[in-house]
């Protein structure tokens, strides 16, 4: 029988509140191998004590130099700005990433991305999304659609011309279920701008789990350090109702939501922030299916972290990117720099990307 994690609420001394990810830790320590089902109630939520965030300093150049992109093509300058085609060309190449890893399910699933300066149109924001009907490797910078927080299809004076959307012709398909997760955050979180949903499949077979992410890894860390909420599952998301139970649930500073028998979300400042925390998160995943499998399901076969250990992971894992640092003194070390780890990352990967599908089939 599949030995379940036990999550009964543990008091502690501690001069700072428990988290219910230490919770978790506590009580399986007390129940190695109980059967017990944790209750929703002592699972991660929306909760800042779980979110331990690094200040945002943007080097837009650094980002820039990481990440570029083909120029605005002449027939599209009356179309598109500058910044907008390179948004378009970024989230085009987000969706080839997630079809390269496997984070797209035929042609459902989004990834969003808030169009720059915005805010201030009499319909704004406004975010970019794929085309409803077209694969994650079909998806192109002038196949996505430019929508409102309505999901309305912003209307264009000089439209995209038509041979550059060759696949699902027309005005294209806002797919409600969509509209409806993204929109919502969107409009919730001045602090989001990109948002990254998929169905991976281990993820989402977490997401099933009363116990949800364990810290069963360095990726687990770097996930919960982002902070993680759950949201119940209610069934498909075209409810507008849901929207804002689905918002309080995320809260005001976590980065992922794991929707319940659904899958993850992952809603950060950029694209490449939104991508890193989707790998960490998936890899995460991964490792847990792959441990309590081999584990036969019993958490005392697992190499679970005490709450000390927890704490020093944390600790570490604020820091896991920082370059060497200079000694200053005896007693004193000069903070090393900190690399800008999303943005490598997605750099890497988008040049995979662009190896697997040509530059020429992306950005157009």
């Amino acid at each position: 029988m599949l030995i379940l994690v036990a999550a009964a609420i543990h008091s502690s001394s501690r001069r700072r509140p428990m988290t219910p990810l230490a919770r978790i830790l506590a009580a399986a320590a007390l129940y190695p191998a109980s059967a017990f089902v944790a209750p929703r109630s002592c699972r991660p939520t929306a909760q800042p004590t779980l979110h331990v965030a690094k200040e945002v300093v943007a080097d837009f150049e650094a980002t820039q130099q990481l990440s570029t992109y083909p120029a605005l093509p002449p027939d599209l300058a009356g179309c598109l700005s500058p910044a907008e085609w390179e948004q378009r060309c970024a989230l085009a190449v987000s969706y080839r990433i997630a079809y390269l890893h496997d984070w797209h399910e035929n042609i459902f699933n989004h990834i969003t991305l808030k169009v720059e300066g915005s805010d201030g149109e009499p319909d704004g924001p406004h975010f970019l999304l794929n085309d409803y009907g077209m694969g994650f490797d079909e998806i192109t910078a002038c196949s996505l659609l430019k929508v409102n927080l309505e999901g309305m299809l912003v209307d264009q004076s000089n439209p995209i011309p038509a041979d550059r959307r060759p696949v699902n012709p027309g005005k294209g398909r806002v797919f409600k279920p969509g509209y409806v997760l993204h929109s919502a955050i969107h409009a919730a979180r001045d602090d989001v701008h990109a948002i990254w949903h998929g169905h991976d499949l281990d993820a989402t077979a977490v997401s099933q789990t009363t116990f949800g992410i364990l810290p069963l890894s360095q990726e687990a860390t770097y996930a919960l350090n982002k902070g993680v909420s759950y949201h119940p599952f209610e069934g498909s998301a075209n409810d507008l109702s849901e929207q804002p139970r689905l918002v309080k649930n995320l809260g005001p500073t976590n980065q992922i939501l794991m929707l319940e028998d659904h899958g993850p979300i992952v809603a950060c400042p950029t694209i490449e922030e939104a991508f890193a925390g989707m790998y960490f998160l998936t890899r995460a995943c991964r490792f847990q299916v792959k441990s309590l499998s081999a584990a036969g399901g019993d958490l005392g076969n697992i190499h679970m972290p005490g709450e000390d250990t927890l704490d020093e992971m944390v600790r570490r894992m604020e820091k896991f990117d920082e370059a060497p640092s200079e000694e200053v003194s005896n007693s004193e070390e000069k903070k090393g720099e900190e690399h800008d780890t999303p943005g490598l990352m997605f750099a890497y990967a988008r040049r995979s990307a662009e190896k697997r599908f040509g530059k020429d089939d992306i950005y157009r």
